[in-house]
């Protein structure tokens, strides 16, 4: 089986397997215009997208354009032999390594496809440009050109980092070659010279097999093998944990995806929901999971609208229990027609998803209110959309507006009447000139008056325990503010930090408004926060809208069980407050190294809780310790593995050794050549000619003819070294 590609299944709408068509280059036509052939592509492809760009990239280092032009101008098009390359030399590679059009834009020019990128949403400006993204091995990276402007005019492909440095390889180099750079200083994370990357969305792009089939990686403890694709049919045996299985055919059934394999010699179906998509080439598959419906509880008003959120709805067809009660159109808006309760169901071929939806009856928010002479308070009828018409018995004590506002005008006792659609409601209405007075009691809390609830500019520090008169209350999410006067300066103060002592406002103490310590929340796998709310009255219990991603105690602690969305709320009498609940899964700091022997790096693994346990799938390339150190070996490639709280992680390691393009070199007296080296770094190379009278060398290995006859240059680079033959002719 080739390098494993992991999709998580969860992720999917629809997987599409797409076979791209690609041009290929023959080199009969190549000879006929007169330009290099060489350095034919010998890489074999794995189906790893990032690994193969780089693969096919590499066997192209050396290749030099001549007066003919080069192949990989002919190739994109025969008129373009002679044209800049750069752009071409990366199109032509993603091509070799079966790397689909759209994931790859064939281009040939820097600026058209830098838009491209823009256009799909796949663009990340460089550091120097005001990003924040470090580059992964197979993005395309983009240069401006030697003005001010940052307009792209070179390209070239990423292998990796190192240190501050990229390490890419480019068509149309230094001296028109394609060239690989380690320590180029032009080319670091914050150079100015770097605008920015492509970012291919490898995972789309599915290799040509001579087999059909597709590979998952089980997840679940034990997936049962069944001998049809139903869960009440007969059990032939299970699969554990890590299992990788070949799926030739595909059945959707009971809201589960079912996958036709063989394991341990019995052939039988099981459920790929519990499984991690890997690769596969089976064409014209489509499916999708089961449909997941945000909100599943919800209250409305008559006449309000809201529209259902659904995942993996493809197809979605919804109807109402109650179209009298709620209706729902083909696209899932609901409306609310009439008080009660009604189940809306979304159905497609993969299962259901339902939310019950209670509409709530029309009514006015108070049927008592006091106001002081001079102030406001504000009236509402809740459920309704219908044009409101507000009077008051008495205008001279208590007016309103066309909104529902009331205005104490003088002491004294009326009400006001709402009207809608034929049906009145009343508020009685007391105009006192008593405020309420607060006392403060939280003595560690510093309470500014400020100038008001929004841009909470501070005016004066009001001393503890300090006698407030309040006229008029303001609610936020998380505080109540009360309008007051202090020190000669009018201005708001938070009450959540004083007791009631005195009088009234609205005929009632009044209380700070109910809130959750936390309104979003996000968790790694398997971590737990206890959601507290403030200010609820009566018994709080804690209910999650998805279990299967974020489960809540009936203390309000939440556990992350997979990677999702969802809300978890606290509901009190008819109440309730929620938190949105986003689950990552732990990730892995680098996801691909490449090292010279006997050289480490340092994995991690962020998010989740527990211990790490790490392996390497080749360890006499590269080894790996208890806490992630990779150290490489010898030459070859690598995964190393990851696993935590059951999670997978992988990183690839290529481990390179320096080597010599050719063991020997011809040259002519007074004749310069460069001695081409690969996978080494320049900082860590030294050169040294056997006999200086007939050959030098330079510290970047470029030869020079001094007399005619033989020498050999020696070359020491990350602790190896080689010989480079050199005769010299007249």
């Amino acid at each position: 089986m080739t390098n494993i590609r992991t999709k998580t299944i969860s992720t999917l709408l629809v997987l599409t397997l797409i076979l791209s068509v690609f041009t290929v280059f023959t080199p009969q036509k190549a000879d006929a215009v007169g330009f290099s052939t060489g350095y034919p592509n010998t890489y074999v492809n794995t189906g790893a997208g990032a690994n193969d760009i780089v693969g096919v990239a590499r066997t192209q280092i050396g290749y030099q354009e001549n007066s003919g032009g080069t192949k990989y101008g002919y190739w994109y098009n025969p008129a373009f032999a002679n044209q800049p390359w750069c752009a071409m030399f990366v199109s032509w590679c993603a091509a070799q390594a079966k790397i689909s059009n759209d994931v790859i834009k064939r281009f040939s020019s820097c600026s058209v496809s830098v838009a491209w990128w823009k256009s799909i949403g796949r663009w990340q400006n460089s550091r120097y440009y005001g990003g924040s993204y470090t580059p992964q091995k197979g993005d395309i990276v983009f240069y401006r050109d030697g003005g001010s402007s940052a307009v792209s005019t070179h390209v070239g492909i990423m292998v990796g980092i190192n240190g501050n440095y990229l390490n890419v390889i480019e068509g149309n180099a230094t001296n028109a070659k394609v060239c690989q750079f380690t320590s180029n200083s032009s080319r670091t994370l914050t150079s100015s010279y770097v605008i920015g990357y492509g970012l291919p969305n490898y995972k789309r792009t599915v290799t040509e097999e001579s087999s059909t089939f597709e590979s998952w990686e089980v997840t679940a403890d034990a997936l049962s093998l069944r001998s049809s694709y139903s869960t009440s049919s007969s059990k032939l045996g299970s699969i554990t944990i890590g299992n990788i299985i070949e799926v030739t055919q595909f059945k959707v059934n009971e809201g589960y995806l079912w996958g036709y394999t063989t394991f341990k010699n019995t052939k039988g179906w099981c459920a790929l929901n519990y499984c991690n998509y890997i690769e596969g080439n089976i064409k014209g598959v489509y499916y999708q999971l089961p449909p997941t419906m945000s909100p599943t509880l919800l209250d409305m008003y008559v006449n309000q609208s809201k529209t259902l959120v659904v995942t993996n709805g493809l197809g979605a067809k919804f109807t109402s229990s109650a179209p009298n009660i709620v209706k729902v159109s083909d696209k899932g808006k609901m409306t609310a027609v009439s008080p009660g309760t009604a189940v809306i169901t979304c159905q497609t071929s993969t299962g259901k998803a339902t939310c019950t939806v209670t509409v709530n009856k029309m009514n006015i928010n108070k049927n008592y209110t006091e106001v002081c002479a001079g102030e406001y308070t504000t009236l509402k009828v809740v459920g309704t959309n219908s044009k409101i018409v507000w009077k008051s018995k008495n205008p001279a004590i208590a007016s309103v507006g066309s909104t529902g506002k009331v205005k104490g005008n003088k002491v004294g006792t009326t009400y006001v009447v709402a009207k809608v659609s034929g049906t009145k409601f009343r508020c009685d209405i007391k105009v006192t000139k008593t405020p309420t007075t607060y006392e403060r009691f939280t003595a560690n809390k510093k309470n500014y008056l400020r100038s008001d609830s929004k841009t909470k500019k501070k005016l004066v520090l009001v001393p503890k325990y300090k006698l407030l008169k309040v006229t008029k209350v303001k609610y936020t999410d998380t505080y109540t503010w009360g309008k007051t006067k202090y020190s000669g300066k009018k201005g708001w103060v938070v009450l959540n930090y004083y007791k009631y002592k005195l009088g009234t406002i609205g005929g009632k103490k009044l209380k700070p408004k109910a809130f959750l310590n936390k309104k979003k929340k996000s968790m790694y796998i398997t971590t737990k926060f206890e959601l507290k709310p403030k200010f609820t009255t009566g018994t709080v219990t804690f209910v999650s809208d998805d279990k299967s991603i974020a489960k809540v105690s009936k203390k309000g602690v939440i556990t992350a069980v997979k990677e999702g969305k969802t809300y978890v709320r606290a509901k009190y009498g008819k109440k309730s407050l929620k938190c949105k609940v986003t689950v990552k899964n732990p990730k892995l700091s680098e996801t691909s190294l490449d090292l010279f022997p006997a050289k480490t790096a340092a994995l991690s693994v962020k998010g989740g809780t527990g211990s790490v346990k790490w392996t390497s799938s080749n360890p006499s390339v590269a080894k790996v310790s208890p806490s992630g150190v990779v150290t490489s070996v010898s030459c070859g490639s690598a995964e190393i593995t990851a696993v935590k709280n059951k999670i997978k992680l992988k990183c690839n390691v290529m481990v390179v050794d320096p080597e010599l393009e050719s063991p020997s070199e011809t040259i002519k007296v007074g004749e310069n050549k460069q001695i081409v080296l690969k996978d080494f770094d320049p900082a860590k190379t030294t050169w040294k000619s056997s006999n200086e009278n007939i050959v030098k060398v330079s510290s970047t290995g470029v030869i020079t003819g001094i007399a005619a006859g033989e020498a050999s240059i020696t070359i020491v680079s990350n602790e190896v070294t080689l010989h480079c033959e050199v005769l010299v002719k007249k």
